[in-house]
């Protein structure tokens, strides 16, 4: 019999040794934390706490772009420290990965459950670490509170995010491949604002709960409002997919009409965003540009009548810009679009955002027309043509463009 290679064997079985031994990690803590705090002093905080947290896991999490996830587990978390001692947070954070509703394998759920419960104890030791107090009832006056109990709190904050990070990160590696350092880095900058609000909060909530005197209820108090904001933010998701459902029809529609620019449109719409978030452009930006790709052949629906050839594109493109311009989430779009359609007509030099929306366009006609054109080519003939400072600096970023999309980095996810 054939023996399997190691390297085989640990393809195979890396994931599964991984989460083994991320639950180790995480019963050592346990361990560790208990020879150096003892189990937790007040039990019906801690019940309080991990009873709030599991509550904030059966709550399905929100989004603002797709990536940003918006919960109140992670205030539970930190807030639990300096109340009930980082053995106790551990145990709230055990509590929440166990008794989540979403309903996953066991394996991952108890890879959930040990990072979630050794991210907490990691947090809470960075907090003692720090000067971090566990006896916050018995500071007075605003400075030692937050020298005391709100620096430490954003220190076991950012130590709980790295650790996080770094356990899902390694997950991911040993079963989807991604590179270690393109996931943490894509994590790390996506939720690292989200996560400090979580500190600020968490600080209030221990105030609130010791020296303010309203014990279990501070906690309500605190997450009252983010109940809120999670409602906004599910509304705010709701008004998105509508958009995104209403922008896919009138792709569709560019499709029907003209079909051999079936999937033009996405490619256009992808190259430039890419282009833009190259440059620099801010949020907004990069969405006016990836909405004028996608639907800058709008105009292609229905064509002024005596018009052919390039009087036809030019035209095609100022009526598909006015056709959006009395929408206002898609008035930037539509600016670009006919700043796009006019450059046609007109020698101007149009704007960056324009210009990206333009060149996209011209690179993606070229390379998947009729005969495609190879990319070295296409874009020696793009340079050949447009010789100024602007439009060099955009085919530089176009060909970065293209080299991300061939090797796009990694997009944040979660175990679970």
């Amino acid at each position: 019999m054939r023996s399997v290679p190691p390297t085989t064997w640990l393809n195979r079985h890396g994931a599964a040794i991984y989460i083994a031994a991320s639950v180790a990690f995480a019963v050592g803590l346990a361990f560790l934390c208990h020879a150096r705090y003892g189990w937790p002093s007040d039990w019906r905080a801690l019940g309080v706490l991990a009873f709030v947290g599991a509550l904030t896991w059966w709550l399905p999490s929100t989004s603002s772009d797709g990536r940003i996830h918006f919960t109140a587990d992670n205030v539970v978390v930190l807030a639990a420290i300096p109340i009930v001692g980082p053995l106790g947070a551990g145990v709230v954070g055990l509590v929440m990965a166990a008794l989540t509703r979403r309903r996953i394998p066991l394996v991952r759920r108890l890879f959930n459950t040990a990072m979630a419960s050794s991210s907490a104890m990691v947090g809470g030791l960075a907090y003692e670490i720090v000067g971090g107090s566990f006896d916050v009832s018995g500071l007075f006056g605003a400075l030692p509170l937050l020298w005391q109990v709100g620096l430490p709190i954003v220190v076991a904050d950012a130590v709980n995010l790295v650790a996080n990070a770094l356990l899902v990160a390694g997950v991911i590696r040993l079963t989807a491949g991604v590179p270690l350092q393109l996931q943490l880095v894509d994590m790390l900058t996506s939720s690292g604002p989200t996560q400090f609000a979580y500190g600020i909060i968490a600080f209030l909530v221990v105030i609130m709960w010791q020296p303010g005197g309203l014990d279990a209820v501070a906690i309500l108090v605190a997450l009252v409002p983010l109940a809120g904001a999670r409602w906004a933010l599910l509304q705010y998701g709701d008004e998105r997919a509508a958009r995104e459902r209403a922008l896919e029809a009138l792709v569709s529609a560019i499709e029907t009409r003209a079909p051999e620019l079936e999937g033009h449109s996405a490619r256009v719409s992808s190259l430039a965003a890419l282009m833009a978030q190259d440059f620099g452009l801010g949020p907004k930006e990069v969405a006016d540009v990836r909405t004028a790709g996608l639907l800058h052949d709008l105009g292609r629906v229905v064509v002024a009548p005596g018009t052919a050839g390039e009087d036809q594109v030019a035209s095609a493109g100022l009526r598909g810009a006015s056709m959006l311009q009395d929408l206002p989430f898609l008035r930037g779009a539509s600016s670009l679009m006919e700043e796009v359609a006019r450059v046609e007509i007109e020698p101007t030099t149009p704007s960056l955002a324009a210009e990206l929306v333009r060149v996209a366009d011209e690179y993606d006609l070229l390379r998947h027309g009729a005969p495609p054109v190879g990319q070295e080519d296409v874009i020696l003939r793009l340079r050949a043509g447009r010789g100024d400072p602007q439009s060099q600096r955009v085919y530089q970023a176009l060909s970065r463009a293209l080299s991300d999309q061939e090797h796009p980095r990694a997009q944040s996810r979660t175990a679970s």
